[in-house]
């Protein structure tokens, strides 16, 4: 039965995504207040954050790591601007964010953790007309 999930592995999932949510919800409310302390807190010191842009056939990717980088990064991206509205929603199958301006997604989040850090962002620029 290659492909399907086997009875752990989805009972584990169904077990671990409120907690997945609610640490995704912790990241944005840190990222979103400027505080660099409450942020760094949530990261791991290895953190990579990867933000990708362009067409999605020749996408641009930056990655920066460590979480002092990051948060520099993060505090930018996700500081609150008129207009801008940051919405805690799935990406892909996995509890994330999207960003929008004037109803129209401008960048999508997926956080992945190691234990209770943040480990990996992975930031997805939308174009733009």
């Amino acid at each position: 039965m290659a492909g399907n999930p086997s009875l752990w592995q989805t009972v584990w999932e169904w077990v671990a995504r409120p907690n997945h949510v609610k640490a995704v919800h912790s990241f944005s409310a840190a990222a979103q207040s400027g505080d660099e302390a409450r942020l760094g807190a949530l990261l791991d010191p290895e953190v990579a954050v990867v933000v990708e842009a362009g067409e999605p056939a020749h996408p641009t990717i930056k990655v920066v790591k460590g979480a002092y980088e990051a948060v520099a990064l993060l505090r930018h991206g996700m500081a609150p601007r008129p207009g801008v509205v940051v919405t805690e929603r799935p990406v892909g199958s996995q509890a994330g964010l999207v960003l929008s301006r004037a109803g129209e997604p401008t960048a999508s989040v997926t956080v992945d953790f190691t234990g209770h850090l943040v480990s990996v962002v992975w930031i997805k620029l939308h174009a733009t007309a």
